[in-house]
């Protein structure tokens, strides 16, 4: 079984503080928008943010929030967060800013953790670690996490440092007849103007 993740504790700086996982994509919000794709195969749904009341008049399916407990590190304490909680064997782990995620690409990368001995399945284009839209073994993870935080090094790519990881570059994807648009995240309001554009 696999539970979604989506972290939602950004600052949304170059947003100029709006709140990424509102912004309207689609019909919907994107946060709406990755519940109710992640839905279609995560048993749980958990959302780490240090706002949840912020999400409680959406129309969607439920998910569990809570916050970080090592507050203020970016995206590593809210992974911390959520595999504290979470019991499930893998985790598909995404950022709030993500609004086309994909389906198959975290079968695949599931069905890649199943087979091998892997900790985590992490999307690689443009060559950028797409680690926002990656599949993990969150009991494995959970100690190497902790060690970053408490050395006070934030830096989420430095957890591949330190685990036994897979990357699925751009031509694995075309091999597997899957669209890579999924890592497209957006940071700016013109980043998000592009996107509205392209969809």
């Amino acid at each position: 079984m696999i539970t979604g993740v989506i972290l939602a504790g950004g600052r949304n700086s170059r947003m100029h503080g709006y709140n990424k996982a509102m912004l309207p994509f689609k019909g919907e919000s994107i946060i709406e928008g990755q519940i109710r794709v992640m839905g279609t195969i995560c048993r749980d749904i958990l959302v780490v943010t240090p706002d949840p009341d912020c999400y409680a008049n959406l129309s969607m399916r439920k998910a569990t929030y809570l916050p970080d407990v090592y507050a203020g590190h970016g995206p590593l304490s809210g992974m911390h967060a959520a595999f504290l909680k979470l019991r499930t064997e893998f985790a598909w782990v995404v950022g709030c800013d993500y609004p086309t995620l994909s389906v198959p690409a975290a079968q695949l990368m599931v069905n890649l953790l199943k087979q091998m001995d892997y900790d985590a399945v992490v999307p690689i284009v443009n060559d950028k670690y797409q680690m926002l839209h990656g599949v993990y073994r969150p009991e494995r993870l959970l100690s190497p996490i902790v060690s970053l935080i408490e050395g006070e090094q934030y830096r989420l790519s430095g957890l591949l440092d330190m685990i036994n990881w897979l990357g699925l570059k751009e031509s694995d994807w075309v091999e597997s007849g899957i669209s890579h648009d999924f890592t497209m995240d957006i940071d700016t309001p013109e980043q998000y103007l592009s996107m509205l554009l392209r969809n």
